[in-house]
């Protein structure tokens, strides 16, 4: 049996392997064109990957819901085992989906919106001057 640090140290090590793989997942998914797409696949496998779940009704500590969602499928424990990890999935998917696009969003306008007042700038100080 495991005491609750070796379930802490394991957590850690885990998350520093996700923060390892991210670079990677960027790397794979940076020549996709359009960002709203590139965006999807990457946050559709941060949330596959970030996701926890309690592996068993009852129990205390938390496992990576992929993982349990791999079990259920192999072995079922119960009826509704692999829909009840897929829902924390789906919905950590749509909030970082979400929130990414939001942000996007916004740092595209205010991007939009320095280039016209850049321009505007200097086309004000043109007129100064002549």
């Amino acid at each position: 049996m495991y005491t609750p640090e070796n379930y802490f140290w394991g957590c850690v090590a885990y998350i520093l392997g996700v923060l390892m793989a991210a670079p990677f997942i960027w790397w794979a998914t940076h020549r996709i064109p359009w960002y709203p797409l590139r965006a999807f696949f990457r946050m559709l496998s941060l949330a596959l990957l970030l996701t926890p779940a309690f592996p068993y009704e009852g129990m205390t500590y938390l496992a990576p819901a992929w993982a349990i969602a791999a079990f259920e499928l192999i072995k079922p424990t119960m009826e509704h085992g692999v829909r009840r990890v897929l829902i924390p999935i789906g919905f950590s998917f749509f909030v970082l989906y979400a929130l990414n696009l939001c942000v996007w969003q916004l740092l595209k306008a205010r991007a939009e919106k320095k280039a016209l007042s850049d321009t505007g700038d200097e086309q004000e100080e043109g007129f100064v001057s002549s």
